[in-house]
């Protein structure tokens, strides 16, 4: 029988990242997925949407998933606002198992979230708790109200980050950083692990959905109890194949979806 895993976070109608994302992930890693629904996201080329999922729902959900057994980690993403944080927060408290927080605040779609509330209720209730965040570098930015421009910027990031609780964090560099490596630290508490691959050049990005993947697949490596540092290189890579071999959507979408799939397949 295979082992259980949960994700929280949103449902994407697009299936690039959010619930989607990390089910596709989960499975091919050999896990039973399971889902709380925090919201439901709509995209379409020229809108983008958060649909809430009511606080009773939630919490019906958390209760109900929560009583399972054999449950080895859980992935944490979209939570829509502050009330949904303390009560996620509230729950994962009482478990002892890998946490994986992706603290999602900034969409390639949207420049209207309002993040800062939602920062500030990550920073005290979540980050806390989690064994890993991985935001990636304007997430980072704001979590830390410092500007990211090379690896040493990262790094200083991912040591405040781990000041506020977490056990680590990888400050994903992505595309951001100059260079032709895609640039990821990871940060303990004592010492930092540079990952590096090669960027992907090509006239259309497939990278919807690589954040939410790249925290899904460290959740799956952890439950299987990976260190830490084969638990990042392995999701790395297996993001890296997505995006190379991603979905297209359609020719109104700049942006690809990640294909989950795409390192077993190809």
């Amino acid at each position: 029988m295979p082992h259980k895993i949960l994700t929280i976070a949103g449902s994407d109608s697009l299936a690039g990242g959010g619930i989607q994302a990390d089910l596709a992930t989960f499975t091919e890693y050999g896990y039973f997925g399971l889902s709380v629904i925090t919201s439901i996201v709509t995209v379409t080329a020229d809108d983008f949407k958060i649909f809430p999922i009511s606080h009773d729902v939630i919490e019906s959900q958390l209760k109900s998933i929560l009583a399972l057994d054999d449950i080895v980690a859980i992935k944490v993403g979209l939570l829509p606002n502050v009330h949904v944080i303390e009560l996620v927060a509230k729950y994962l408290k009482a478990v002892d198992i890998p946490v994986i927080v992706d603290p999602v605040m900034v969409f390639k779609e949207t420049t209207s979230v309002d993040t800062q509330q939602i920062a500030d209720a990550l920073k005290k209730y979540l980050i806390p708790l989690a064994t890993v965040v991985t935001p990636n570098i304007n997430e980072a930015q704001i979590l830390t109200h410092q500007v990211i421009q090379n690896i040493d910027d990262m790094k200083l990031a991912a040591q405040k980050i781990v000041d506020l609780g977490a056990s680590h964090v990888v400050v994903k560099g992505g595309i951001a950083i100059i260079g032709n490596q895609a640039i990821d630290v990871l940060y303990d508490g004592q010492k930092f692990d540079i990952f590096q691959q090669d960027k992907i050049v090509s006239d259309r990005l497939y990278n919807n959905g690589a954040g939410c993947t790249f925290a899904a697949s460290i959740a799956a490596n952890l439950g299987q109890a990976q260190v830490i540092e084969e638990a990042v290189a392995d999701a790395k890579d297996f993001v890296w194949h997505g995006i190379k071999h991603g979905i297209i959507l359609n020719k109104a979408f700049h942006v690809g979806n990640v294909w989950q799939g795409a390192r077993r397949s190809v």
